[in-house]
């Protein structure tokens, strides 16, 4: 059902019980969009790294399951157990960037939650490293501990997740399709997931700072070279015998890259081979670059269902 917000009829009880996943009621008063550009400077001189914002952002709005509509970055559980401390987010990461968004919230005087915070983080992290606006619309609210049923949660912990090259496949379900299985819990199409994977690697957003998918040379920045890359014909794949695939350049012999099962299915399979060549196209950049602002600001307001669904959700076409 989701949170009460969503509820419909006149039995809806008085009583909030902490299966409903509570937050405070959003504010009367938000920040305006120039607090929020001087928000976004402090937090980029905040001397935390980019890639690490992004990444934190990433695993608040990526919790998100369009099932049961549980999850999300709204109450920031992010920084409460059991999320902080799963291994998929990087706990001692998540601290980092919570502890700096505290600080800029302390010294900034804004009313302003930490999930608006975080978002925000992301989001000036991205428009860095894009060169596009991100749009970023505030309004969430903090959950707290007390609010927050820990054996409940602890079931949303992914255990694999192909937009982070986390995890492998087991004897019944192989990498790709548990990346499939979680695109659809963030209720994302094809083209969405193939924007959101070939940005997440260039941006070098693996969980544990690898380097397998990350087919550019300047990580980091926002480019379709994940793409292009891939489907390079100069490029030989060759399997390690596991998860792992290594880029062999036909010329030389030598080893270019490394790549997982979730990243290689973006050159097999046909539907998202079809999406790979329309990214990686000489005049495809663009359009990479925009539709993965657009999935990033989907998965930022997935949660958000006081907004309609124009605000909310912008899917990429092909």
């Amino acid at each position: 059902m989701g949170p009460r917000s969503r509820w419909l009829g006149p039995e809806i009880p008085k009583e909030v019980s902490i299966w409903e996943d509570p937050i405070p009621d959003p504010p009367a008063q938000t920040i305006s969009e120039s607090d929020a550009e001087a928000l976004k400077k402090q937090i980029l001189s905040s001397g935390v790294a980019p890639q690490k914002l992004i990444a934190v952002a990433f695993a608040a709005s990526s919790s998100y399951r369009g099932s049961d509509k549980r999850g999300g970055a709204n109450g920031a559980r992010i920084r409460l157990e059991p999320q902080r401390s799963w291994q998929v987010n990087n706990p001692a990461q998540v601290q980092e960037v919570v502890s700096a968004l505290e600080k800029i919230q302390k010294d900034s005087g804004k009313q302003v939650s930490i999930a608006d915070l975080i978002v925000l983080a992301g989001s000036a992290a991205v428009e860095q490293a894009s060169g596009l606006k991100v749009p970023f619309t505030p309004g969430r609210t903090d959950a707290s501990q007390e609010q927050t049923d820990v054996e409940s949660f602890s079931h949303l912990e992914p255990a694999v997740d192909g937009f982070r090259n986390y995890g492998q496949s087991t004897n019944r379900v192989t990498t790709e399709q548990f990346l499939v299985d979680r695109a659809h819990l963030l209720t994302l199409s094809a083209p969405e997931t193939a924007a959101l994977i070939g940005g997440l690697r260039v941006l070098n957003q693996n969980w544990d700072g690898s380097q397998h998918g990350v087919f550019t040379k300047q990580p980091g920045t926002l480019t379709n070279d994940f793409f292009k890359n891939l489907l390079d014909n100069n490029t030989e794949w060759k399997s390690t015998g596991g998860e792992v695939f290594e880029g062999i350049d036909r010329k030389s012999g030598q080893k270019k890259w490394t790549g997982t099962r979730a990243d290689l299915i973006f050159g097999h399979h046909p539907e998202f081979r079809a999406i790979s060549e329309v990214y990686g196209a000489a005049d495809g950049e663009a359009k990479f670059k925009q539709d993965f602002v657009n999935v990033w600001v989907k998965l930022a307001n997935n949660d958000r269902f006081d907004l309609t669904s124009a605000a909310s959700k912008s899917k990429p076409r092909l």
